[in-house]
């Protein structure tokens, strides 16, 4: 099997054994308008390729229509044929008909499995789009299952979708009877959606069972005139403690791959975060 960037190789010099340790590496990423014509232009497919290769785990948000995201998926693994891509992906989701998303996360099959998809039945519409719920196996990580659920809110709506997130994690994990998870995405946690104050009396934020990663003083967006920290992972039960101190992180990609700002905002106005969990 393909050993993957996160895998830290030990040799034991007594015994001559060689004993692999992977973290797995998990992020979330906004690419504002994954369409098949964003995928077509091969300079950004090369980009976006590069930036989901890191990862065992990523959740693409903002995914306008099923083409796009399978063939980015099957450009992906024409690279990584001995690790490859799986993917599993939401129905469509918006309030206007006129513009629908889904969710989409990825997954490299040979560290991780699918057990069980759950779309959150949003029967009194409170959210734009309701949150998408993936049950994993791990094989490379303790917790070894783990829900891994993705929301994208709606900007104006972000102080009352949030609170309304935790009725829908009580729900998501009382139904498949786990309680470890991860909540990420594009959550609009910040700026003029949620101010700092905001965040004081918000129940997704003071209640302890939810612990945010990604601090509010950092800049998850491209553009130079915006510095908010819209995307955010929030962890809880037994994941807490598999955290890997310090790898919550947002993803710079402009400045590790010496792009211009027009090469970056081509791929998204968002930059991916990121978060290992150990084995």
């Amino acid at each position: 099997m393909k050993q993957t960037t996160m895998c830290f190789r030990f040799v034991l010099l007594v015994s001559m054994v060689t004993v692999v340790i992977c973290n797995l590496k998990i992020a979330s990423f906004n690419i504002k308008w994954l369409s098949v014509n964003k995928v077509s232009n091969n300079d950004t497919l090369t980009i976006i390729k590069k930036v989901l290769q890191r990862y065992d785990i990523v959740a693409v948000l903002e995914v306008r229509g099923d083409h796009a995201i399978h063939n980015l998926v099957q450009a992906l693994n024409m690279d990584n044929r001995d690790d490859p891509f799986g993917v599993v992906v939401s129905k469509k989701l918006g309030h206007n008909n006129h513009y629908t998303e889904s969710y989409a996360i990825l997954f490299r099959m040979n560290h991780v499995f699918v057990q069980e998809v759950h779309q959150f039945p949003d029967h009194y519409d409170v959210f734009a789009r309701e949150p998408y719920a993936v049950l994993f196996h791990s094989l490379d990580s303790r917790p070894a299952n783990f829900l891994y659920i993705v929301l994208h809110t709606q900007p104006t709506d972000t102080p009352a979708e949030l609170e309304h997130m935790v009725s829908a994690y009580e729900n998501i994990t009382n139904l498949l009877g786990i309680q470890d998870a991860i909540i990420a995405g594009d959550l609009n946690a910040d700026c003029s959606y949620l101010s700092h104050s905001g965040h004081d009396h918000n129940l997704l934020y003071t209640d302890n069972r939810f612990t945010w990663l990604i601090d509010s003083d950092v800049d998850t967006t491209v553009s130079t005139h915006t510095d908010c920290a819209y995307d955010r992972f929030i962890v809880t039960g037994n994941v807490k403690n598999s955290v890997v101190p310090s790898s919550p992180r947002v993803y710079n990609f402009q400045q590790d791959m010496h792009l211009t700002y027009n090469e970056t905002i081509a791929v998204s106005n968002h930059f991916p975060i990121e978060m290992e969990l150990s084995s």
